[in-house]
């Protein structure tokens, strides 16, 4: 039996800059980061993590991962270089450049999932086609820029996520969660 989920997608809540989402993020990402931990160590990566392919609870309390359509075993036939899949604006730059991936590329796509609901906004200009991915080239804008009173300890943990090199990432979503294991809050 499949579970009837009952609630806005996250991208629908961050489009329209819901107030439903104050006070609730970080419960919120710790969920998301979780849900992706578990396709991870069953041996899969996603590859397309986005606000879309999140369903949030009708009281904001929860949120579940959906759509693993384009998922593929984390097995070096699936991990070669190859054809891009994803939602352009959140794809990881070695998908974009059609290099080897691993599972760090959903936490490439979870970094700027994490940012836009936190700043309503994306990490750089959005796009659409080929200007849709251009990430990965320039700095994404500091969190702090958008979202002046954002935990600082949350806001690095995001931001770590977002880095072009995917060696320099955070080696897991355990590992994010660790980080923000202190953070009770979104904002200081």
């Amino acid at each position: 039996m499949m579970e009837f989920l009952d609630g806005p997608g996250l991208n629908s809540l961050i489009v329209s800059r819901s107030a439903s989402l104050d006070g609730k993020r970080v419960a919120l990402l710790r969920q998301a980061a979780e849900a992706i931990s578990v396709v991870h160590k069953a041996g899969f990566i996603h590859r397309d993590i986005c606000p879309r392919n999140f369903v949030v609870s009708r009281d904001g309390d929860s949120l579940k991962l959906i759509d693993f359509g384009l998922s593929v075993p984390a097995t070096p036939p699936f991990m070669a270089p190859g054809n891009r899949t994803g939602t352009a604006n959140y794809m990881a730059p070695e998908v974009v450049r059609r290099r080897a991936t691993s599972q760090r590329l959903d936490i490439f796509s979870f970094g700027v999932t994490a940012y836009e609901l936190c700043a309503f906004t994306l990490p750089w200009p959005k796009g659409q086609g080929k200007e849709a991915m251009i990430h990965g080239v320039e700095t994404p804008s500091p969190l702090a820029q958008h979202r002046p009173r954002i935990n600082p300890v949350l806001a690095e943990a995001i931001m770590a996520c977002l880095v072009p090199n995917p060696e320099d990432r955070p080696k897991s979503l355990d590992e994010f969660l660790k980080r923000i294991k202190e953070v009770k809050h979104e904002d200081v």
